[in-house]
């Protein structure tokens, strides 16, 4: 490991070792029979639903979270989406990738101009901007958990309104932990992005966010998954990287995951997928 994280081996060896590790994720995870599948993801389910919504907050949001923003200039996209792109094919550049999959999310969300917006878990912004700069009669309010996020979003809004005479007053920015934030607030359309992974008790997390919404609201949740199986990032030795260093208290669902967790104040309607090699 530690050859590996100073850059010492070749890319065919990190490839192959990347392989090997996924392949030993992947027979932890499956079972001899489809009833003892089944039963491992009940018994998952019930799990999540004796824990706290999330957990190791202020570990996550150490790891990445509060780093300066000029990093993630580095290594993301003009919007700063912190969050899986839509490569339509192999010439998209990252700036396209992210522009259609921000576009993929105001189609799937099925957006109007003029609705109350919530972005639970808004990052750096870059889909609250995007709303914001599109439907321009849109109310939009972004939940974030690093006030670094916060003051970027906001110079952001600035810096549009000084250079390009865009003015986004209808974008409000909350800094708060969503495990015990609570509001007096509803909105038409509740959009969470790649949040629900580092989440645990989603059945108490969905009762909450149920609050939030009209009679007639449309929540959308875009999360990475495994087809097939779910589990906990956990830290129980070196080769854990992404739990230690990145991802602490995670959770990767399957993909049927969230059906188990239809609280009475929700429905859902639709279940799509996008294929990894063009979601990364």
């Amino acid at each position: 490991m530690a050859a590996l994280e100073r850059n010492l081996l070749p890319d065919a060896l990190v490839r192959r070792l990347t392989r090997l590790l996924l392949a030993g994720r992947l027979r932890l995870g499956y079972q001899p029979s489809a009833e003892l599948q089944l039963a491992e993801l009940l018994r998952f389910k019930q799990a999540l639903e004796d824990m706290p919504i999330a957990v190791e907050t202020d570990k996550a949001k150490s790891q990445h979270y509060e780093l300066p923003t000029s990093f993630f200039k580095l290594v993301l996209g003009q919007n700063i989406k912190y969050s899986c792109c839509y490569f339509k094919d192999k010439t998209s550049k990252l700036e396209d990738a992210e522009n259609a999959m921000l576009e993929l999310y105001c189609e799937r969300a099925q957006l109007k101009d003029g609705q109350k917006i919530l972005d639970i878990g808004c990052g750096w912004g870059s889909f609250s901007i995007y709303v914001a700069k599109r439907y321009k009669n849109c109310k939009v309010t972004g939940i974030c958990n690093s006030s670094t996020q916060k003051a970027y979003i906001e110079e952001q809004c600035r810096l549009m309104s000084f250079l390009k005479h865009l003015e986004l007053p209808n974008v409000e920015i909350i800094v708060a932990d969503i495990s015990n934030f609570e509001m007096e607030a509803s909105f038409n359309r509740i959009v969470s992005i790649e949040m629900f992974e580092h989440m645990k008790n989603y059945k108490e997390l969905l009762k909450k966010i149920s609050l939030w919404m009209k009679e007639d609201s449309l929540f959308f949740i875009h999360h990475f998954c495994h087809k097939t199986f779910a589990y906990h990032f956990e830290d129980k030795n070196e080769d854990d990287w992404i739990t230690r260093y990145f991802f602490a208290g995670g959770t990767m669902p399957s993909a049927d995951l969230l059906l188990y967790f239809q609280v009475n104040s929700f429905t859902y309607t639709n279940l799509d997928f996008i294929p990894i090699f063009s979601f990364c």
